[in-house]
């Protein structure tokens, strides 16, 4: 199987054992944040010894979502070291993600994917120690379809939010893992500690609780004109935002 992304630590000397491994630790988390399912497989697809080299594959049916996350982290990565900023399809979670990996990986390591090559080097730490995403962190839930869940190599899940979007990530205590299993693919509430970035998008959820629940027939949109009379004609937006303009 060809390699989706490829990691070398210490290139041209011997590589250090714990910046290899923990490097590749922070690149596995970064790639799980990128993708839109939490049930992305990585295999090791090749592996050199000196300078550590190591190929990863996605394999399975979530294949494409692991090849799409190994390129947008290697693009987002050029970006940040040229000084573009964060990237538009990253989250706060992902920045601190490859911060980690490019402090322990060592100026003499890369990262490789579709062609690109990235030094994971000063530059690039420069370039993401500038960035400082705005969070905010409030309790809530989220509405959607449970699209994976991943127990494997931590307990992570992903949830396609109602009326759209980009994918939810969860993290969830081991309690709730058989819960989340019951909930695979089916329409869910996930109730917890929810981040969102300043777009007001949450991205990120830490569950205390999930449930099963019924998947509403209606969207916010498709209520316009569905009872005029409480409404009196208008949007649900607009007619809310006429309420809270009146004294």
């Amino acid at each position: 199987m060809d390699a989706d992304i490829v990691l070398t630590v210490d290139d041209g000397q011997s590589a250090d054992a714990a910046r290899f491994f923990a490097a590749g630790v922070h690149l596995l988390e970064l790639l799980d944040d990128l993708s839109d399912t939490a049930d992305v497989q990585w295999k090791v697809a090749e592996l050199k010894l000196g300078s550590a080299v190591s190929a990863l594959a996605a394999e399975g049916e979530h294949r494409t979502e692991g090849i799409d996350a190994a390129r947008a982290a290697v693009t987002g990565l050029a970006r940040i070291r040229d000084g573009n900023g964060m990237p538009a399809d990253w989250t706060p979670n992902a920045v601190a993600h490859a911060k980690d990996m490019v402090r322990r990986a060592g100026d003499r390591s890369k990262v490789e994917a579709a062609s690109n090559v990235v030094w994971l080097d000063r530059r690039l730490r420069n370039g993401l120690d500038e960035i400082s995403p705005w969070v905010r962190e409030f309790y809530g839930s989220v509405r959607g379809q449970m699209t994976g869940v991943n127990v494997t190599r931590g307990n992570r899940a992903s949830i396609k939010p109602q009326g759209g979007g980009k994918v939810v990530h969860v993290g969830f205590p081991t309690q709730l893992a058989q819960k989340m299993r019951d909930g695979l693919l089916e329409f869910v509430e996930v109730e917890g500690t929810l981040r969102q970035n300043e777009d007001g998008q949450t991205y990120y959820i830490t569950a205390d609780e999930v449930r099963v629940v019924e998947e509403p027939t209606l969207t916010w949109r498709e209520l316009r004109g569905y009872m005029p009379e409480i409404t009196e004609g208008m949007t649900v937006a607009d007619y809310l935002e006429a309420i809270h303009g009146q004294d």
